[in-house]
């Protein structure tokens, strides 16, 4: 906690306060937060076991003695926090965020979204500039190649100008290429989107996204858990990439290689339990590869914002205009199925075991047609690629009528 000269009074009395319980200030938050965040061994899995059996950082920090004990810590981390060699840097830390007049918000704060704290590497501090309500909004982050083609760019713009008119908020990491044109295409929508710095908030990286950087933080979010200073460095940016999977409910990848910062994102979101999306690239086209395979190891192919639309829209509260547009979409799809000629005998059996229905289970089909799942899924991939097959939310396929 902070010295007794500069720590204030808790708030344990008065109407709806649980006197079992201290009530802490914003500043004793402040205080605790940099305590973990700068602690020596400690990272954000470990914050966020501690902060599973703590109410706050700053209840957290107050019971320290206790972590070893309870097995939230290893012993060299406990020594490392009671040692307090951390306190004269937050306490710097403290007096140049005052100073300075940053804007952060908190765990503990109301603002801070309820999707990181599920994640199991939580960032406890935000800094941030501009519309902090976007926090709460439903995201689709949006990753790529910074070295992307016209026709990743295009698909780029295409995709979130139609995603934004849902209300819809565009999350990406504010990196040339790609992300550049998924930021600007919500801004220049009137939508909104969301950056995610690997720097600190008083940097603009890359230089020639300052004029990204200033439509974003007028008309959007600009946010960072790095201090303020803090300078590009290749280990931060895979601490960002949480963030950015996080806030979301899927990642869309465009235009990537297969080792890539946009894979790492991809799989931090197959690991948030969120779902991947990717738009498909001929094989000899360049930085496809990673698209590919994430769509041979089961994401939603996307060819069009719509194919994104129908996986999120029971998920999300659309407007009134753009529900009743999915509902007529969904009317224009229920003509009979004609299934085209020259596909492989196998390909016409599984069309013919999803024509009987309205959506069918992998598991389903797997069964009825006694096939290997590897086979069902390589074949439903084909078959989506063909244009013939949608995937739906929970491994269910549908004919496209």
């Amino acid at each position: 906690m902070l010295p007794k000269k500069q720590r204030p009074k808790s708030r344990n009395s008065g109407p709806g306060c649980n006197s079992k319980m201290a009530e802490y200030t914003r500043d004793d938050e402040l205080f605790a937060s940099l305590a973990l965040i700068k602690s020596k061994g400690m990272g954000p899995r470990t914050w966020k076991k501690i902060l599973d059996s703590y109410q706050t950082p700053a209840h957290a920090i107050a019971s320290s003695k206790k972590w070893k004990g309870a097995g939230l810590v290893r012993i060299n981390q406990a020594e490392a926090f009671d040692s307090r060699s951390w306190e004269s840097q937050v306490l710097a830390e403290i007096k140049t965020i005052h100073d300075k007049s940053y804007d952060y918000i908190l765990w503990s704060d109301p603002e801070y979204p309820e999707k990181l704290k599920q994640i199991s590497d939580p960032p406890l501090l935000l800094y941030y500039r501009g519309d902090i309500s976007l926090l709460k909004n439903y995201g689709l982050a949006v990753v790529g190649s910074r070295q992307s083609s016209g026709y990743g760019q295009e698909m780029a713009s295409t995709i979130c100008r139609k995603i934004s008119c849902f209300g819809i908020t565009i999350i990406s990491g504010f990196a040339y290429g790609i992300d550049r044109q998924a930021h600007m295409a919500s801004v220049d929508n009137s939508g909104s989107t969301i950056a995610v710095l690997g720097t600190g908030i008083d940097l603009i990286y890359p230089g020639m996204n300052k004029d990204l950087w200033i439509k974003v933080a007028d008309k959007g979010l600009i946010i960072t858990e790095f201090f303020p200073g803090t300078k590009p460095d290749a280990r931060n940016f895979p601490y960002r990439n949480r963030i950015i999977s996080g806030l979301s409910l899927g990642v869309l990848v465009i235009q990537s290689a297969i080792k890539s910062g946009s894979m790492i994102t991809a799989t931090l979101a197959l690991e948030q339990n969120k779902e991947v999306f990717a738009v498909p690239g001929a094989v000899t086209m360049e930085n496809y590869d990673g698209c590919n395979y994430l769509i041979k190891q089961g994401a939603h192919l996307v060819q069009g914002p719509d194919d994104i639309m129908e996986i999120l829209a029971p998920l999300v509260k659309v407007s009134e205009k753009n529900q009743v547009s999915l509902q007529e979409n969904d009317k224009t799809e229920v003509s009979p199925v004609k299934i085209p000629e020259g596909l492989t005998p196998d390909e016409m059996l599984l069309l013919e075991k999803l024509k009987s229905k309205e959506q069918v289970h992998i598991d389903e089909l797997t069964n009825e047609l006694d096939w290997s799942s590897q086979k069902v899924s390589q074949m439903l991939v084909v078959l989506e690629i063909k244009g013939l097959v949608k995937r739906k939310p929970g491994m269910y396929y549908s004919i496209k009528r």
